[in-house]
């Protein structure tokens, strides 16, 4: 997606100053806001008018512009789904930090990937943390049916460390 942002704007990956940006979305723009009265092409002109918003607020922004060109150069030789992992770890991070939302992003593409949640989990933990990958994940994609069993078997364990902490907490407030 981060090479079609720069298409879309009519440039070839690269940096850019955010006047630039700016100067190529409103051309294009214009030419789209024009497109919109033919009734002809008025879907697909409000279709373009989307996608065009979106590679301008994907790459006005200078440190973003940089994550996606990051991204855009590196999906010509991908083929490790690890590496691809860690780079987009690495490009979500801000200041050594992961948002929630990035997080989320993140585990979503993990499953697409086949990477189980924990694997997703360690790699961003090994590349937030600094580290190399200890465990690397197998090439099977889990079944909607060993997915469900794990959630099930988390969820009693989950249980058991409440039950445990309400036990303790009894006996503490018993014993006082």
């Amino acid at each position: 997606m981060s090479r079609e942002y720069f298409s879309i704007l009519g440039l070839t990956p690269g940096r850019y100053e955010p006047k630039e940006i700016v100067r190529r979305f409103e051309a294009r723009r214009r030419r789209l806001l024009v497109e919109l009265d033919d009734p002809a092409r008025h879907v697909e002109s409000r279709r373009r008018l989307n996608e065009l918003h979106r590679a301008y607020n994907a790459l006005h922004d200078p440190r973003r512009q940089a994550e996606h060109l990051r991204v855009a150069r590196n999906d010509n030789d991908d083929n490790d789904r690890v590496a691809r992992m860690r780079r987009l770890i690495e490009a979500s991070l801000e200041g050594g930090l992961l948002r929630y939302s990035r997080r989320a992003e993140i585990l979503a593409e993990g499953r697409r990937l086949g990477f189980s949640e924990f694997h997703t989990q360690l790699m961003i933990a090994q590349v937030q943390f600094g580290g190399d990958l200890i465990v690397t994940p197998t090439d099977r994609r889990v079944s909607a049916s060993a997915e469900t069993a794990s959630r099930v078997g988390a969820r009693f364990a989950a249980a058991g460390v409440l039950a445990l902490a309400l036990f303790l907490a009894m006996i503490r407030w018993l014993g006082t």
